[in-house]
């Protein structure tokens, strides 16, 4: 026998079990990992469909009742159609006009958009030729003719279906105040030639710049998210008092309007130190608000010295919290002063957050009307409303470079412009609910596919795969958190 040779194995004929040779090393794990599950394009439509059924069953009837100065007798689309047309336009990350233009009446997505928005493809407006996806022309100029402020109404009744759906309530600060995000940010960047209302900037190479300029308001959401359901446009003018607007000033419009929309909801803002002003504080108390503001130093001089001079005298009022309690590598510290002026008729409360690693330290500070402080009450406020301000950043963020197209001029028409801008914080909902709440409980590829892919295959899935006749509509949404 040659040595080192490997010898047959013998058999037990009574168990069958193999008995080991001369050579019973393991055999070697196979190179690279296991398939992970793929993407099932012909789902995503069909689940997207059973969610709008499910979540918003009036948003087409909303759709439809804003107003309409076409004559019925002559249109072949309904106002749904002409809405969800801009919403498809940023559902499906297209980015632009022309680019859903080219794709739109491809395969079934006539025939699918029809069962989303409500106009079958036997509707007998299509006629002979049967349904078709109007051009972003018609819808563009539909947009024009429509009042803005009517249009805004959309995202607020959808924030109301989710509070009577209940889907918010674990989401609330000490199980009462709605977490309400705010902050502004460059909605277009104006065309050459329709510049007039715009503000005006410069870029990085010093040339001036015009812009429209939006406050946004959104509501925190179950796993972070942001759903945005209020805002107001920042125009060259006051159109009252004629005089320059800024961020504050709309705040002031704004406020009023969501507490004339939602009278006795309790709302807890958080925003930047812009909003850490006596004005801002006045409208809150006022309307019976909650407010988490960042303070930076400058911002408030006197309310800063008095809590550097009182800040001794309250050793008491400390917590720490250890993150990573084995390793003891990051450590937050907490310190609180109450009763502190802010204006004359008002007092506040200053949070102190000081976040300590091995490479770094960096303080935080609030103020809130947050009263009856306790250590538990203070990381509360600093976990779940000042630490959450990022959030709209991100959400503006991800609308300007993941395809949906905030920034870019969808339609130079101020009122066109404008309700643009509100469909894609609608398509925002939308889409964050979905995919949030429904697509990624359910799929485990959902999970590993980035959310532009996803909506991209949304599109592509419309258009390849006809939608089933009846689709049973969704439950209750659930979010993993």
């Amino acid at each position: 026998m040659v040595s080192g040779a490997q010898t047959s194995e013998t058999i037990d004929s009574q168990n069958d079990n193999t008995l080991p040779g001369n050579y019973s090393q393991p055999c070697r794990k196979p190179v690279g990992r296991p398939p992970r599950a793929s993407v099932n394009p012909s789902v995503v439509g069909k689940e997207f469909a059973a969610f709008c059924k499910g979540t918003f069953p009036h948003l087409n009837l909303w759709l439809s009742e804003l107003p309409d100065p076409r004559r019925q007798e002559l249109c072949k689309y309904t106002a749904s159609h002409i809405w969800h047309h801009i919403i498809m336009t940023f559902l499906t990350r297209c980015g632009s006009r022309n680019a859903y233009d080219n794709v739109r009446n491809i395969g079934r997505g006539p025939a699918n958009v029809g069962i989303i928005c409500g106009q079958e493809e036997n509707d007998f407006r299509f006629g002979p030729d049967g349904a078709t996806v109007t051009c972003s022309d018609n819808a563009a100029h539909h947009s024009n003719r429509v009042e803005p402020e009517k249009v805004v109404e959309i995202p607020e009744k959808m924030l109301r279906e989710l509070f009577k759906r209940r889907t918010l309530d674990n989401c609330r600060i000490f199980n009462s105040w709605y977490v309400m995000l705010a902050d502004g940010s460059v909605r277009e960047k104006c065309r050459k030639g329709f510049e007039q209302g715009g503000k005006i900037s410069k870029n990085a190479s010093g040339e001036i710049c015009r812009y429209y300029y939006v406050l946004q308001l959104g509501i925190l959401g179950p796993d972070g998210i942001l759903l945005p359901f209020a805002h107001e446009s920042i125009d060259m003018h006051d159109p009252v008092a004629d005089k320059e607007d800024c961020e504050l000033k709309a705040f002031t419009r704004l406020a009023a309007r969501v507490k004339k929309e939602f009278p006795r909801t309790p709302f807890c803002i958080v925003a930047d130190s812009l909003y850490a002003v006596q004005n801002v504080v006045d409208i809150c108390e006022t309307n019976g608000w909650k407010y988490v503001f960042t303070l930076k130093e400058g911002r408030q001089p006197s309310l800063w010295e008095e809590a550097v001079e009182l800040l001794p005298f309250v050793s008491g009022n400390r917590a720490r919290i250890i993150r990573d309690p084995q390793k003891k590598q990051e450590i937050c510290d907490f310190r609180w002063i109450e009763k502190l002026s802010i204006g004359k008729t008002h007092f506040c409360n200053l949070i102190l957050c000081g976040d300590i690693t091995a490479d770094s330290a960096i303080l935080y500070a609030w103020i809130t009307n947050f009263g009856n402080l306790t250590p538990t009450r203070v990381v509360a406020i600093a976990q779940t409303a000042g630490r959450k301000r990022h959030r709209i950043e991100d959400h503006f963020n991800t609308q300007k470079n993941n395809g949906a197209g905030l920034e870019h001029v969808f339609c130079a028409n101020p009122w066109g412009g404008k309700n643009y801008y509100t469909m894609l914080q609608v398509a925002e909902t939308l889409w964050q609910l979905f995919y949030r709440g429904h697509l990624l409980r359910l799929y485990e590829w959902a999970r590993k596919t980035t959310q532009k892919g996803l909506a991209i295959i949304l599109g592509e899935n419309l258009r390849n795969t006809l939608l089933p006749p009846e689709i049973k509509p969704i439950g209750q949404l659930r979010f993993i958190t």
